[in-house]
């Protein structure tokens, strides 16, 4: 379980690394107007992908037993993040021209809920501490 919690802890670093690379791009993209490029669609992925497995970390050790009654407000926001981003970018994909504007706004939304989801477990997102 320590394992667990360690790697849900740590991932959370790529998954800033990854949405903070998502911003640059969809930001500049959308800032400059350029047509949605396939390198745009792998960092959205990269994110989505390491968000789902963040998700999935956490509800894994909740149901392993690690609950206390802040987590509920943290899984709903987490939650919420992963399915505001999917949508937005399963949206932008199916799209006839995609752009950059849905995957920029599911991304900034996505970041939003995630640091309200930190902040409601008393922590915030770059604190050092596992589990305390």
């Amino acid at each position: 379980m320590t394992g667990l919690l360690h790697a849900h802890s740590g991932l959370r670093y790529l998954v800033l690394t990854s949405a903070v690379a998502a911003l640059v791009v969809f930001g500049l993209g959308f800032a400059q107007n350029k047509p949605f490029t396939k390198a745009a669609r792998i960092v959205g992925s990269v994110f989505a992908g390491l968000t789902h497995l963040q998700v999935v970390l956490g509800l894994v050790m909740v149901a392993m037993g690690t609950f206390y009654p802040a987590l509920i407000g943290h899984l709903v926001m987490m939650l919420a993040a992963a399915v505001v981003l999917q949508v937005l970018l399963s949206r932008n994909k199916r799209a006839a021209e995609p752009g950059y504007r849905l995957p920029l706004i599911g991304t900034v939304v996505a970041l939003v809920l995630m640091v309200g989801g930190i902040f409601a477990i008393g922590r915030h997102p770059f604190q050092m501490t596992v589990g305390g």
